[in-house]
């Protein structure tokens, strides 16, 4: 399996290589969310392995399958117009797109809600409230549904996140790309999602844009009220949240810098 492939096609094969990891034998990729730092090195990947399966978030934006609505305002105003003006001759505006984009050839399945793929490994869906696509207008959104006339209120697509849930003897070990969901909420969700609890949290916290309070409040949050036993923190944590987690969970603290293997 692979999880996310950073951000350089040229430093992901460079770093395979050195660990001499042959990108043939890989089965499947999970790419935790459509941000380029987590994504670029699918594109080597994708010559050495072409047709690997690859688990994806049910992005728009990165190539999964749309409602799309180009009606438009005052639609008493299409039937003024002769035919060879209105959209598609006049017929259908409201249909979904199947998209072809940048990996148009490739094996890829967008995820929209939590699943189990194989036996005691499970990908688990999120969406990110901090982050989204901006995609509504006054009144009306090009996407279809985005926008409820009644409330009279724009609804943000939010970033569409997959994490990586692993059944070992103790537990879950769980891997996130970048947390943007909120690192609390992908623990809780894969704890319902499994109905098990998390032995291992392994990736990116993304606990970097908080403040010392914020962090020590996240920290115990994941220790004391979600029981999290152990933490492997990398990537987006930020220096502050690991200086932190290691005073929190001393002997429970796993480095995972470049290169590591960590063992159970």
């Amino acid at each position: 399996m692979l999880f996310d492939a950073g951000g350089d096609a040229d430093i992901f094969k460079n770093n395979t290589n050195k660990l001499n990891i042959d990108l043939s034998k890989i089965d499947i990729v999970i790419i935790s969310h459509a941000h380029f730092d987590h994504l670029n090195g699918i594109d080597y990947l994708l010559q050495e392995n072409p047709k690997v399966k690859i688990y994806f978030p049910y992005d728009i934006f990165w190539g999964a399958p749309t409602n799309f609505d180009a009606t438009g305002q005052e639609q008493q105003v299409k039937d003024s117009l002769p035919t060879y003006m209105q959209y598609f001759d006049g017929g259908n505006t409201k249909f979904v797109v199947t998209q072809s984009g940048r990996f148009w050839n490739a094996n890829i399945e967008f995820v929209k809600t939590s699943k189990e793929i194989l036996p005691a490994l499970s990908l688990v869906a999120t969406s990110a409230q901090y982050m989204g696509y901006f995609s509504c207008y006054p009144g009306k959104s090009f996407l279809e549904g985005e926008f409820d006339q009644k409330q009279d209120v724009c609804k943000n697509i939010n970033l569409p996140e997959l994490s990586l849930s692993m059944k070992i003897d103790k537990g879950q070990i769980l891997i996130v790309g970048c947390s943007h969901t909120g690192v609390e909420n992908i623990v809780k969700q894969t704890q319902t999602v499994t109905s098990d609890k998390i032995e291992l949290l392994y990736g990116g916290f993304h606990m970097l844009p908080f403040d010392r309070n914020q962090t020590v409040q996240l920290v115990n949050m994941l220790k004391n009220e979600l029981k999290v036993h152990r933490v492997a923190p990398s990537h987006c944590t930020g220096h502050l949240a690991f200086k932190i987690l290691n005073d929190t969970y001393e002997t429970d603290y796993v480095y995972a810098g470049l290169g590591e293997t960590i063992s159970y």
